[in-house]
């Protein structure tokens, strides 16, 4: 079976870099799409608020991902800002080419390094470890502008109110958590006919109008 995702992301978050690692390393033989989002306008259009913009939460998260990262021995370290505005160096993936190695090579700068890509001499050393040339001529191609509000569009459309989250034919998996959960329905597609996970669809909203 031909084993892919569509897999939607921002770099602003460390979930996304914790799965990413996990499948690249752990998993190759899986097909990753790439679609860099901003995180922001997903949170616009779902009206709330991310764990950073909750102080008490902020500091939560924060400290979760340390010891997540800690107890799996992955190299982390958070970025001296955070969080940071994101669409520039979401720009500069797809004019560098959004594969495999360059999204690494900004998770690791942003999430290994503790480099927040926030000021022009910290895009200017990125687009050097990258090879890309010129690049805020680059990122400012009306092209490349559009493919990133495109790629929003289309998470918006899916229904998509977070990352990471991978798209599996019309089925939708939030965040690294349900990463394991993603790797069994790739091996069996009917994982979610039984017919306890059927009935969830029809429980009733107590809260709702």
């Amino acid at each position: 079976m031909n084993k892919s995702i569509d897999w939607y992301f921002d770099f602003i978050s460390p979930f996304a870099y914790f799965q990413h690692r996990h499948l690249i390393n752990e998993h190759p033989d899986i097909e990753i799409r790439y679609h860099p989002v901003l995180l922001g306008a997903l949170f616009v259009q779902n009206q709330h608020k991310g764990p950073a913009e909750i102080p008490v939460k902020r500091i939560m998260t924060y400290r979760y991902c340390i010891w997540h990262a800690k107890q799996h021995q992955i190299p982390f370290r958070f970025p001296d800002v955070h969080p940071y505005r994101p669409v520039n160096v979401l720009r500069m993936a797809l004019a560098a080419g959004v594969n495999a190695e360059t999204v690494s090579k900004i998770f690791e700068f942003i999430w290994v390094d503790g480099k927040s890509p926030d000021q022009p001499e910290r895009l200017d050393e990125l687009a050097s470890r990258l090879e890309l040339d010129g690049h805020q001529s680059a990122t400012t191609k009306p092209e490349i502008k559009n493919q990133l509000r495109q790629n929003t569009e289309r998470a918006i459309e899916l229904g998509i109110f977070g990352v990471p989250t991978s798209s599996i034919g019309n089925q939708l998996f939030w965040g690294h958590d349900q990463t394991p959960m993603i790797l069994e329905y790739l091996n069996n597609p009917q994982l979610f006919e039984d017919e306890e996970y059927r009935r969830i669809d029809a429980i009733r909203d107590g809260l709702g109008k």
